[in-house]
């Protein structure tokens, strides 16, 4: 009886947590920012998928999360022309992510900035193949450093919250490992 209710919360927390994903990509829809180079977001909805790593510490949940988001919000947000780059990033930026946090040496925010980062590595990549122009890769060491400070505020954000959604997902009797 109490595996089928962990499963049945783990269900609930995973839709729950993929609905603040896509909002919070909404949300980012809706900011009215000019990038000079194409491609620069917040990537706010990243907010979720980073505190279902390092709060819920489950990996498998922050696939789903991360496939959810990157799939509804190319499509809701950019057309269907963004999706390879989303995918590609929030592949890249998760890969990166998981390793981080398995090594537990690193905060929220460390964490978020290497993923901001391998992000945007994967989306310079992507361009560079789809354009057939390897003069795209120039915009890496910008557009790396703009993943890597976007990350950075995302990451303290969830750090910023933890303590309360620690506590909330204790007294929940929500399982934090995998």
């Amino acid at each position: 009886m109490q595996k089928r209710r962990v499963k049945t919360v783990m269900i609930a927390s995973a839709a729950l947590l993929a609905s603040l994903a896509i909002l919070l990509g909404y949300v980012e829809y809706l900011i009215p920012v000019v990038p000079p180079v194409a491609g620069i977001k917040l990537g706010l909805g990243n907010i979720a998928v980073l505190a279902t790593l390092v709060l819920l510490r489950s990996d498998r949940m922050a696939v789903f999360i991360m496939l959810t988001k990157v799939t509804l919000c190319s499509l809701l947000f950019s057309g269907v022309g963004g999706l390879a780059y989303s995918i590609a990033g929030g592949i890249g930026s998760l890969a990166v992510m998981m390793i981080l946090r398995r090594m537990n040496s690193l905060s929220a925010a460390g964490i978020s900035s290497a993923g901001g980062a391998a992000h945007m590595a994967a989306q310079v990549a992507v361009a560079a193949f789809v354009t057939s122009s390897p003069e795209v890769l120039m915009l890496l060491p910008l557009l790396t450093a703009v993943g890597t400070v976007t990350g950075f505020l995302n990451g303290m954000i969830v750090n910023l919250a933890s303590k309360s959604l620690k506590q909330y997902l204790t007294a929940a009797g929500f399982p934090t490992e995998e």
